[in-house]
């Protein structure tokens, strides 16, 4: 960097090229890890690295598209996706649109020319090309409400929306002719969505949700509850962030919907998600409009505020508009409220907009710190909840936030608790894990680097191994002890679990969180091993909760 900063010389061609070879010989996954590492350090060469990165998949991206006058290798549809995927990273949601166009044209162009053999695999990589086109619908669906409110597409946005939702339409067209699977009704939804069309009538033969859910008996009682403006709701809510992006797997409607329905039946009848998580509102919303037990259900999502914006009653409301269409309701149970600026207080004019929407039945927050949560109340504006980061590894709600929730009758719903899986059986005993091998998903990454500033991977096996104590002494797993452990604090109404809806299924394992409680030796035990942590250097360093994200 001094260097670099001094310019020129034949000092500084020495260095850059030692530097090249290094790019030119570090494997891949350590240039990442390199990158990771650059970014966290120097923060402030963020905005450069996405401006160089924008630059760089403009020029591919006309030469990752792949011929129509050609069979493509599934290596070479790897890079397209790759390419495209870049371009949503740095925003260039539009843009990447093409790319995806043609990535549903070649998978067209594939299936029925692909052996029984290799067909799970290329069908596979096409799920996951369908979550990439949820999450670009996502990205430019949040682009048309940032500043003022909605907006509308322009004419160039327009067309590559309508023809990539062609391309959908058509491919559908082609397999029902060759009796072959459509992997792309989730895109095709989403799509639609975007250019305010109805739902395709098309997929309803084969994702017929009602026919999933019509015969389905009410759903089991769940052994812990608590009260929340009028509503019984479970105290582990079954969290929706994995729809985001296909990183974490992809699965399609009909599976997605089929486990919504058993965690449903098993008493899991809450569930978190918000307006950038993918299409969960549009699927969920379309599974509990058709589910014979609505009522049973509570829905919480969330209006999150990333970018300035200009506040107004019409643009609040706009939003609540969006998220009564996409969850197809008339009446939202949970409405979480995240805003990025604290410097502006509006926040507090778009919170008293929404307490005053009777289309909202209940105002929270979403990573709200103790002052700015305390500023809220103090205005006069009454929210129930804030959802915030919170388990073993990262306490900071014990310092401020819990006496100010105590307080005021505020509940919090932690995600977290489980730091991304890795407080779990699997990981006891286990060596510190390359955090860019491929099964590592981006939620361990980021729980990763909170282990390694709370203590270090070394002390939280030390962690694990009393946790697992405990657990055999409560005939249960680590799992179930961490997230007992924040269940037990008077404040928090619940815990939220990542669901991979679709994917995998852990409600067995959950149901095993409730009906015990950890007694003083379990707390003391645990005590001993959290006083040596970083827990309160967390707090001072990176600050109250939320203050990540900021």
């Amino acid at each position: 960097m001094a260097i670099a900063q001094h310019g020129g010389g034949v000092g500084t061609a020495h260095v850059n090229m030692m530097t090249d070879t290094i790019i030119a010989n570090l494997p891949a996954d350590g240039l990442r890890v390199v990158m990771r590492s650059l970014l966290v350090l120097f923060p402030e060469i963020t905005r450069a690295f996405e401006c160089e990165t924008r630059k760089y998949v403009e020029q591919r991206a006309t030469s990752s598209i792949i011929g129509k006058d050609k069979k493509p290798s599934l290596a070479e549809l790897n890079r397209t996706q790759q390419i495209a995927r870049s371009m949503l990273g740095c925003g260039l949601s539009f843009e990447s649109l093409q790319l995806f166009q043609n990535l549903v044209s070649q998978g067209t162009f594939l299936i029925p020319r692909t052996s029984d053999d290799s067909r799970g695999e290329l069908y596979a990589f096409l799920t996951s090309v369908d979550g990439d086109i949820v999450q670009a619908m996502t990205a430019v669906q949040k682009s048309l409400f940032i500043n003022t409110g909605a907006r509308v597409m322009n004419n160039g946005e327009h067309s590559s929306v309508e023809a990539l939702y062609q391309s959908l339409t058509s491919c559908y067209a082609t397999l029902k002719a060759t009796e072959q699977d459509y992997p792309f009704g989730r895109s095709l939804v989403s799509t639609a969505g975007i250019l305010g069309l109805p739902r395709p009538a098309l997929l309803d033969a084969h994702q017929d949700v009602s026919k999933q859910t019509s015969m389905t008996p009410l759903p089991l009682q769940a052994k812990e509850t608590f009260q929340l403006n009028g509503h019984e709701v479970p105290r582990i809510f079954s969290g929706l962030w994995q729809m985001s992006s296909p990183a974490w797997g992809a699965a399609s409607s009909s599976k997605i919907v089929e486990q919504f329905s058993s965690h449903v039946q098993q008493g899991f009848t809450a569930f978190d998600m918000a307006d950038h998580y993918g299409d969960a509102e549009i699927i969920f919303g379309r599974f509990s409009s058709l589910y014979p037990h609505r009522h049973k259900i509570f829905t919480a999502t969330k209006y999150c505020v990333f970018h300035p914006m200009t506040v107004s009653r019409e643009a609040v409301q706009e939003n609540v508009t969006e998220r009564c269409r996409r969850l197809q309701t008339e009446k939202i149970n949970l409405l979480q409220f995240h805003w990025q600026f604290y410097q502006n207080p509006d926040y507090l004019k778009a919170l008293r907009f929404l307490t005053e929407d009777d289309r909202v039945e209940t105002v929270g927050l979403c990573n709200f710190d103790t002052k700015h949560l305390l500023e809220v109340v103090q205005s006069g504006i009454r929210v129930y909840t804030n959802q915030v980061q919170f388990s073993l590894v990262d306490s900071r709600p014990i310092f401020e936030m819990g006496n100010a929730c105590e307080e005021h009758n505020i509940k919090l719903l932690t995600y977290g608790t489980l730091c991304g899986g890795f407080l779990a059986d699997k990981w006891l005993g286990k060596l510190e894990p390359d955090i860019y091998d491929g099964s590592i998903t981006p939620s361990q990454r980021k729980y990763f680097e909170m282990i390694r500033s709370w203590g270090g991977w070394d002390l939280f096996q030390e962690l694990l191994t009393v946790l697992r104590v405990i657990a055999t002494k409560h005939q249960v797993d680590i799992s179930n002890v961490a997230t007992r452990w924040v269940l037990d604090f008077p404040y928090v109404g619940a815990v939220i679990v990542g669901a991979r809806m679709g994917i995998s299924e852990h409600t067995n394992e959950n149901l095993s969180s409730f009906g015990w409680s950890l007694d003083q030796s379990d707390h003391d035990m645990i005590e001993q091993i959290l006083i040596r942590s970083q827990r309160s250097e967390i707090f001072h360093k990176v600050g109250d909760c939320g203050a990540e994200y900021r």
